[in-house]
């Protein structure tokens, strides 16, 4: 059980204000918002990186030292990826990670080795060092640094920004599964939401230092409270129906549900991704909206929401 409580951090200006919050073992929180709002800090903060000006963090109930109180800074069992990365730039790719594991016997070093060279494409990155690796090369090396650390809780810093795709739905599935093999407890920043929806457990929306809501990640995507909110996590809709603005997904619709609220709408065009069409209307307001469908809406003249 992680306890965050009554966080607060300045620098040139108030950075964080009063944060609180609990993390259950096992479990994976996202925190989403702009940059520049504080959610790295925090992540340092509770890394052992990073002295706030007032509040305390708890482990299992035990309090845990400020960053200005360690020897050296870091708990030991939290691992953080950071967003420089924290490697040993003049070691190979794989002294970085064995330096990881060096507490365990050699077979099982061994296999953990192995496992995160297969599971972040690194083989042919060996015996290279770690100042030679492109950005996207350098993030993959220090996620399977944290993820060999095998510590409680891992902090991950905007860590799928470098990866491409393929990788990132890769790594997401092998976090996944690391949670309930291991029971191993996340917290994920970004200020990409989208990557959060089927990931995280809760959301914590980070505004100006502070929390403005904590929810399900279902819950910022289905039922936002604001335009700034639902653009974290997806293209959003907003239309005004008299005196009232409504707010949807572009999934969320219909065209037959004459029980909702009816809109017309003058079809514009559309892009194709994969399977799905990205359909482009106009209101008779002149608000723009999105619609997803797996066939062309150029035939649609309303809908209802």
């Amino acid at each position: 059980m992680l306890e965050i409580k009554n966080i607060h951090f300045e620098y040139d200006r108030e950075i964080l204000q009063d944060v609180s919050f609990k993390l259950k073992q096992g479990a994976f929180l996202g925190i989403v918002g702009k940059s520049g709002g504080g959610k790295t800090s925090l992540l340092k903060i509770i890394g052992g990186y990073l002295t706030p000006s007032k509040g305390e963090v708890f482990q299992n109930g035990r309090k845990l030292k400020k960053a200005n109180e360690l020897l050296v800074p870091g708990y030991e069992n939290i691992s953080l990826v950071h967003q420089d990365f924290g490697l040993d730039l003049y070691h190979t790719v794989l002294e970085n990670i064995r330096e990881k594991v060096l507490h365990l016997s050699f077979g099982l070093q061994k296999e953990l080795i192995d496992e995160m060279i297969s599971l972040l494409d690194m083989g042919k990155l060996l015996n290279q060092q770690a100042i030679s690796l492109s950005g996207g090369e350098q993030q993959r090396l220090s996620i399977a640094r944290a993820i060999v650390s095998e510590a409680d809780l891992i902090l991950l810093d905007e860590p799928f920004v470098h990866l491409d795709s393929p990788m990132r739905r890769k790594l997401f599935l092998y976090l996944k599964k690391l949670k309930e093999v291991r029971n191993t407890s996340f917290i994920i920043v970004t200020h990409n939401g989208e990557e959060l929806l089927g990931l995280t457990d809760e959301v914590i929306y980070f505004k100006k230092g502070r929390i403005k809501r904590k929810a399900k990640p279902e819950n910022f995507y289905s039922n936002a409270r604001s335009i700034e909110e639902a653009e974290f996590f997806g293209p959003i809709n907003s239309i005004r129906i008299g005196k009232k603005r409504l707010l949807f997904r572009p999934d969320h619709y219909s065209i037959d549900n004459l029980t909702n609220q009816k809109v017309d709408i003058a079809f514009i065009g559309y892009q194709k991704f994969g399977p799905l069409f990205h359909n482009n209307f106009t209101t008779k307001r002149g608000e723009d909206v999105l619609l997803f469908s797996f066939e062309s809406m150029e035939t649609i003249k309303c809908i209802y929401v």
